[in-house]
């Protein structure tokens, strides 16, 4: 037997182990990369040491194609069908919950708020207690969540109890920033999702019920302006928006509107009617104390450029004119001719007589132009004579303001 030393037998076996480990690396599959996008993915939802955490089903179905509706129709989501009505900014939002729940007030701390009013339908045969999840897209791709600070009617801590067959106002108020254009909003109610296309508007499809919810929701958020533009213009007659503001705007905090049960009268083509059942309460909560105020009251309603809108009624019409202050115009300097005191004088018998005073009424019918918004120095004294019908031209745009390029 040859002789073989022990570093020939070490150099034997190092290269047999070599031979063995490039077989098993010749053998292998090759291995593949993830794409870079999916480990970025990854990446954002694995939580910092952690499992990969599920993506959020609100932002999942933002993401989705397509929409199930748009402002004005109706969506069907989970136990209850929804309907977008408007889509609002505000910078302060006002707001009041219910009786005895407060008054309140928000600035907003990125820019604006969005507010999108809508009603909720129960149309299940049973009472039912929802609590919607939204998420509102914007067309920069950025979404934005709603902000529970802020309280409403009928979304006591998020949740809505609605009664068999019920319906029920209420508004998602979203803080963003300035000059945020929204596109989308997504809504899941019990594990179910709908998306509403906030760029179509189908006002048509609101039926006449809807709007005075939502008119009666706006008077518990003070949003005066938009409950005011719910009116027919031909039917406001001379009760401007100023007199209306001038009207409500005193009564906020004071008192709290609550809208109990609407009853059909009738809804033809272009025309409406609704018994109305209402409460109001004092600010501590308690039912004011007034059955004229409390009595029910019968609403009409037009349809008019494919949207329905209320008619002012007589009865309001007299409250707003008996209590905003009609003030005549400001009178020119008098000058009167030097009197003769021959001519003058009286006798130290003539009984006294008195002339009679120009009236406000007589002042006000002055015909349009005889005063201007040079004749006033602030816009708060301009607005002073600022009367129904306008007829000095103080507001050209019929916004309710006098001379508002005035300091």
């Amino acid at each position: 037997m040859p002789f073989v030393s022990a570093s020939g037998k070490h150099l034997a076996l190092a290269v047999l182990l070599a031979l063995l480990l490039s077989g098993a690396a010749c053998s292998a599959p090759p291995e593949t990369e993830a794409p870079e996008g999916d480990a970025r993915e990854q990446d954002q939802n694995r939580p910092a040491g952690g499992q990969a955490r599920e993506v959020d089903p609100l932002v999942a179905l933002l993401r989705e194609d397509g929409t199930d509706g748009a402002i004005g129709e109706r969506v069907d989501v989970g136990y209850v069908s929804l309907r977008v009505f408007a889509l609002r900014s505000e910078d302060v939002v006002h707001f009041a919950p219910g009786p005895g729940q407060g008054f309140g007030e928000k600035d907003s701390g990125s820019g604006e708020f969005l507010a999108v009013d809508f009603v909720a339908e129960n149309d299940s045969s049973s009472r039912v207690t929802v609590r919607p999840e939204a998420i509102l897209g914007d067309d920069s791709g950025a979404s934005h969540r709603p902000d529970g600070s802020v309280r409403v009617p009928n979304l006591v801590d998020g949740e809505m109890v609605l009664e068999a067959g019920q319906k029920r106002a209420s508004t998602l108020f979203f803080d963003v920033p300035n000059g945020t254009t929204p596109e989308r909003l997504g809504l899941i109610v019990s594990g179910e999702g709908a998306k509403v296309d906030l760029f179509s508007d189908r006002r048509d499809r609101v039926p006449p019920d809807d709007y005075l919810r939502v008119y009666h929701l706006y008077f518990a958020q003070k949003a005066h302006e938009e409950a005011y533009e719910m009116y027919d213009p031909a039917t406001t007659r001379d009760i401007t928006q100023g007199d209306w503001l001038t009207f409500y705007e005193p009564l906020w905090g004071s008192r709290f509107i609550g809208l109990d049960r609407l009853t059909r009268v009738f809804v033809a083509d272009d025309e409406a009617s609704f018994e109305v059942d209402r409460t109001f309460y004092d600010r501590d909560g308690d039912p004011m104390a007034d059955p004229v105020l409390n009595a029910p009251v019968l609403q009409d309603m037009v349809r008019a450029d494919g949207a329905w809108r209320l008619v002012m009624g007589q009865d309001l019409i007299s409250d707003i004119a008996a209590e905003v202050p009609r003030f005549a115009p400001p009178g020119e300097t008098e000058t009167t001719a030097p009197e003769d005191p021959e001519t003058t004088a009286p006798e130290e018998d003539a009984p006294e007589t008195t002339a009679p005073e120009t009236t406000a009424l007589e002042t006000t019918a002055s015909p349009a132009g005889d005063y201007s918004c040079a004749d006033f120095e602030t816009q708060e004294e301009a607005q002073t004579y600022l009367t129904p019908g306008d007829p000095y031209v103080l507001d050209p745009d019929g916004d309710g303001l006098a001379c508002e390029e005035l300091p």
